[in-house]
């Protein structure tokens, strides 16, 4: 297998991978009733489960990454799919809701702990520099594709069980289990790793010491490029409200309204992920230029759905609503490849993909409740003021984007422009 077929092929499986063992804790999403049923828990107890994922997640990102810049991201990748697969089998035979809050704890040493920087860790040394913005961009095209597959085929398998809905949920986790011993499979024979002799040929200022994770904590441009991580994902995650706000306030059926999130978030993704990455690294040359200008084409579009108001055609506001998943999933796509641009060497890559995804992905804890309760209050009007929040995310995130840009990146280029002329 020639180079380039191979680079693609362990893009496209790392991709694959996260979406198949990241069905596993938001289970719920797919398998919604289902999962009541065969635990007899109510609904609080469900959420529950996945509050605690994400409330221990948050604790382990950042010994996760140290932990990815002293290990093999290949074994750390290849264990937490196997280590995850293992504890699905325990559970899969019990379905017991004790069980379940062991499971749902162990899942977040499976995906959020070591797996999670790793594997962004991974997709980082793919490629070169100045690909980073496709590397990523069709990692997360494939992570779609992969989530989506996994849970359309295990739900087909769910569905053949009838009103057998305990034996329904057995096989549906078996494919779930199949899909994560698969991706581990080929990524032993796909992914490379430094042999012996280039492990000790690297020089030792390339190697992470521990001391590294307080050069990274004290860097600024660290938590700069996390408060914008927090911005983009928080509009990314957010613009799920465009779908209560077409059925509550648009008067759309919940079906037509559902089919139409399907889009903003599978659909679009398969599209937007790979075109942010062209964009950023083909067109803008730059993913700090692209979430500049990217950023200020979704902050127009979000206001875009709030100037035309309530009282325009529906499906005008429909077809306005998918405009802002587009581009947020476009920025989103390429984040972590912003990283090589603000100067983090490869060495402690995964110690600042773990802080970042601190403060990156605290939209999930704290404006998920916040919203909803602005619509609990305030009814329909709380939607306008969700929105105007998001527009302000894109404003800070178009700002923060051209500081950083002006600091780092515009050097960059002038010293590649000297070294050329030289």
């Amino acid at each position: 297998m020639n180079s380039t077929a191979r680079k693609y092929l362990s893009l496209i499986v790392l991709g694959f991978s996260a979406g198949a063992i990241y069905c596993l804790p938001y289970i719920k999403y797919v398998f919604y009733d289902a999962m009541l049923d065969v635990m007899h828990i109510t609904n609080a107890q469900s959420g529950f489960l996945l509050s605690m994922y994400a409330f221990v997640c948050m604790f382990l990102y950042i010994p996760g990454g140290v932990l990815a810049d002293k290990v093999s991201s290949k074994k750390a990748i290849i264990l937490s799919l196997l280590g995850t697969a293992l504890v699905t089998v325990i559970f899969m035979f019990t379905f017991s809701y004790p069980v379940a809050l062991a499971v749902w704890f162990l899942f977040a040493f499976g995906s959020g702990f070591v797996f999670w920087s790793a594997i962004l860790k991974a997709v980082r040394m793919i490629g070169t520099e100045k690909e980073q913005g496709s590397m990523y961009g069709i990692y997360y095209a494939a992570n779609g594709t992969g989530g989506a597959v996994t849970n359309a085929i295990a739900l087909k398998v769910f569905d053949g069980f009838g009103d057998d809905v305990r034996s329904g949920m057995f096989w549906a986790l078996a494919v779930m289990i199949a899909a994560m011993v698969i991706s581990a499979a080929l990524l032993q024979v796909l992914l490379k790793e430094p042999s012996r002799e280039e492990l000790v040929t690297t020089p030792e200022e390339e190697k992470f010491h521990f001391s590294d994770l307080g050069t990274v904590l004290k860097n600024p441009a660290i938590w700069l490029i996390s408060v914008v991580f927090f911005c983009v994902y928080g509009v990314y995650s957010c613009n799920s409200f465009f779908t209560p706000y077409l059925t509550d306030v648009i008067g759309f059926d919940s079906t037509t309204s559902g089919y139409l999130q399907i889009v903003r978030s599978y659909v679009v993704m398969l599209v937007a992920a790979p075109l942010g990455g062209f964009i950023a690294d083909k067109v803008c040359k730059s993913t700090l230029k692209w979430f500049v200008v990217g950023g200020l084409v979704l902050g127009l579009s979000i206001l875009a759905v709030i100037l035309v108001g309530p009282d325009a055609n529906g499906w005008l506001v429909a077809i306005l609503t998918l405009i802002p998943g587009l581009f947020a999933m476009c920025l989103y796509g390429v984040m972590f490849s912003s990283m090589h641009e603000i100067n983090i060497p490869v060495k402690v890559a995964g110690t600042a993909i773990g802080i970042a995804s601190i403060i990156g992905y605290l939209p999930d804890v704290i404006l998920q409740p916040f919203f909803g309760g602005l619509i609990d209050t305030d009814g329909n009007a709380g939607y306008p003021k969700i929105f105007w929040f998001l527009a302000a995310f894109c404003l800070i995130t178009v700002v923060l984007s051209f500081l950083l840009y002006r600091r780092f990146a515009t050097k960059q280029v002038t010293a590649e422009a000297a070294s050329e002329q030289a």
